[in-house]
């Protein structure tokens, strides 16, 4: 049996500590604002470039933000959005994103902008703060598992507008700010879904996560020693995890050591909710 050694000082993903309310309003606070200066400092022929996400550019991507900041400003619009019934074989955000993106169809980059400083604030205080009544609900989810709508809120929604920041960050050839205390803290809960979703594929081993760059960390994923390691940049394993590398360039992109076949079948297919 092959086992690595493992610095004492390791975290175990599993344990790492979700958000609270006041957590999270910091998190999509922050995530927000950095949107909002990107946005900004865009130029005329920027909105145009294509992304990660295929079906859109740069405007699609932010007419999807401002319609999701949209759904966040009252219950009756978060229905009316939610309410959004899927084609066959699209996921239920995908409708969603449909109908943010074509109402907006006819907006220019300034009024998407004005938008999201209308609708930004409000929302991030009432996801984190408010929705009480229907925070508790929770429904299965093709990606992210059973999931509550306080658990949407709470940390998908940061997620989301810090992955689409870095998208358009990509498709303009812009640098991704990133400090270790907000975009840190997005990562590990990102691992944190991670290591939930390997539990069962692990069957009881274990493997150890080095993320690099000023996001990263390190992190046990499993149970019993490390059988294996994993080390990737941290950005390239958001964007491998969220889909949008396919396996075989998110594989190429690791340094995988220990018992290999162990981690690659880890990741097969693995998704994550963003």
């Amino acid at each position: 049996m092959t086992t690595l050694s493992l610095p004492q000082t390791v975290a175990r993903a599993e344990a790492i500590a979700s958000v609270n309310a006041d957590e999270a309003h910091r998190l999509m606070a922050e995530a927000f604002t950095r949107l909002l200066t990107l946005l900004e400092s865009l130029h005329a022929d920027d909105w145009s470039k294509p992304t990660a996400c295929t079906a859109w550019d740069v405007k699609d991507m932010v007419a999807h933000q401002a319609g999701g900041y949209l759904s966040g400003v009252s219950l009756r619009e978060m229905l009316r959005q939610y309410g959004r019934v899927p084609k066959k074989g699209q996921l239920p955000e995908d409708a969603i994103n449909e109908l943010q993106v074509g109402e907006r169809k006819n907006k220019t980059p300034a009024e998407l902008i004005a938008e999201l400083k209308q609708v930004g604030a409000k929302a991030i205080h009432n996801w984190a703060y408010g929705f009480n009544a229907i925070k508790w609900i929770a429904t299965p989810h093709p990606v992210g598992g059973f999931m509550s709508l306080r658990y949407l809120m709470w940390v998908t929604h940061s997620r989301d507008t810090w992955m689409h920041r870095m998208d358009i960050c990509r498709a303009t050839n812009r640098p991704f700010a990133q400090t270790r205390e907000h975009d840190g803290r997005i990562v590990e809960l990102v691992v944190r879904d991670v290591a939930g979703k390997l539990r069962k594929r692990l069957h009881g081993k274990a493997f150890t996560l080095t993320l690099t760059g000023d996001s990263g960390g390190e992190w046990q994923i499993g149970d019993g020693e490390p059988m294996a390691g994993l080390e990737m940049d941290a950005l390239d394993f958001n964007i491998f995890v969220s889909g949008r590398f396919s396996y075989e360039e998110g594989i190429t992109r690791a340094v995988i050591s220990g018992d290999i076949p162990l981690v690659k079948n880890a990741f097969k297919d693995l998704l994550i909710l963003y």
